[in-house]
């Protein structure tokens, strides 16, 4: 065999080439050179527009209150004026101090003053006699509220359990004078009463200071409204509070109608009384505690649904009654459940005018004397518009075991 010798190389590094590096670092450095030249004029030629739009540097617009301004700062140069108009000045409102917290509530006391006038304190005394033939009296007290004043009478509204089975009705005026009052006709529903008061029986002093309540509007209430509380809200007389509405949608359920409630933040008590007023010194609500619920917070209702019941009360008249309790049946509940669109009736009262002519739980009153009832409302209108011992027809749809039948009641209409 022949011998074979591989060729035997050796690597050697590559002669350091001075001027290939000094060439190759010269052009880096003349880029460098160049990209900061170009970079500074780009950076001079686009501040000043980018400054502008970011309002860098712009002057901030200083109020003069000076009168004599000169002609050159009252018309500002064209290029200025696009600027001027774009600025908008923001007013800080100066920090409420100790001063203004007094003077708003002493403005709210303002508002009340004339209201304050039409409320009267009702004291229902009682005559006894004790195991030593000793006569005492017992005191019962309300607030009430002046709703009208004839040249003959003055009628206040007040609650019937302050003055219920009493030898002697008291009323107090604003200025602490007294008189003795007549009771004049209840309402068994509400609990409410009108009183009266012969004119001449008041003081001439007193009776130029007299006012009779100045009603509001409360179904303009709303949710968060301020409002006032008058008249004896935590039990005791000739007390006021503040605070807010907190509801004005509650309904509360009474025979023949429904009553919207008007409830408050006031802490009272369940023997409060007294009205309720807005910061335009009118009264919107009188409170009723019964239909608190329990709760210790004042609740009102609203004068404007009871403004009818007053009306009916001075005047001494009865009030038409049939004696259910109902809730409107709505199309959207009817397509849900099935029941008819009316009234459904939740309750009927023991030996009542509908209970004798035959209605009875459950059923759905659809139209009273020909007229569809869709409502409490409704309702409760056409039947103020009948009179006691008429004869109206009330048609209702009752479910059986083939579905719903339409029944006709003649009902007579009762007095309350």
């Amino acid at each position: 065999m022949n011998d074979y010798s591989f060729i035997k190389e050796v690597i050697k590094e590559k002669p350091f080439d001075k001027k290939a590096f000094f060439t190759k670092a010269a052009l880096i450095v003349l880029g460098a050179v160049l990209f900061g030249i170009i970079a500074a004029i780009t950076f001079v030629r686009v501040l000043p527009g980018a400054a502008a739009g970011m309002g860098v540097g712009r002057e901030v617009p200083q109020l003069n209150n000076d009168e004599d301004l000169s002609q050159e700062e009252e018309a500002p140069a064209a290029g200025e004026e696009e600027a001027q108009e774009s600025t908008q000045i923001i007013e800080v409102p100066a920090e409420l101090g100790l001063s203004d917290y007094k003077q708003f509530y002493q403005d709210m006391v303002a508002a009340s003053r004339t209201a304050s006038r039409s409320v009267v304190t009702v004291t229902g005394i009682t005559d006894n006699m004790d195991w030593f033939n000793n006569t005492y009296e017992n005191q019962s007290q309300l607030s009430g509220m002046i709703i009208a004043n004839t040249s003959q009478d003055l009628f206040i509204l007040t609650e019937y359990r302050g003055v219920e089975n009493v030898d002697r009705i008291q009323v107090t005026f604003w200025d602490n004078t007294s008189v003795d009052a007549h009771f004049q006709r209840q309402d068994p529903n509400t609990g409410l009463c009108v009183l009266k008061i012969a004119v001449s029986e008041v003081e001439s002093s007193t009776m130029s200071t007299l006012a009779a309540a100045p009603l509001g509007n409360s179904y303009g209430a709303k949710q968060g409204d301020p409002i006032m509380a008058l008249g004896s809200p935590m039990g005791y007389s000739d007390s006021m509070a503040f605070g807010m509405l907190t509801s004005v949608s509650n309904e509360v359920s009474a025979w023949d109608s429904d009553y919207t409630l008007l409830t408050t933040d006031i802490v009272g008590t369940k023997e409060g009384s007294g009205v309720l007023l807005n910061l335009d010194g009118e009264i919107i609500g009188v409170i009723l505690q019964s239909y608190s619920g329990g709760s210790n917070m004042v609740t009102c209702v609203g004068v404007s649904e009871i403004a009818g019941l007053m009306e009916t009360l001075s005047n001494n008249k009865d009030r038409p009654y049939i004696g259910i309790r109902g809730q409107a049946v709505t199309e959207e509940i009817a397509d849900k459940t099935g029941i008819p669109v009316g009234i459904y009736v939740s309750e009927v009262q023991v030996d009542s005018p509908a209970m004798l002519a035959g209605c009875m739980n459950g059923d759905v009153i659809t139209e009273m004397e020909g007229k569809t009832v869709k409502n409490i409302e409704e309702y409760s209108r056409m039947l103020q518009e009948c009179k006691p011992g008429e004869t109206v027809k009330v048609t209702a749809m009752r479910k059986g075991a083939e579905g719903y039948t339409e029944i006709v009641f003649d009902v007579t209409v009762g007095a309350l």
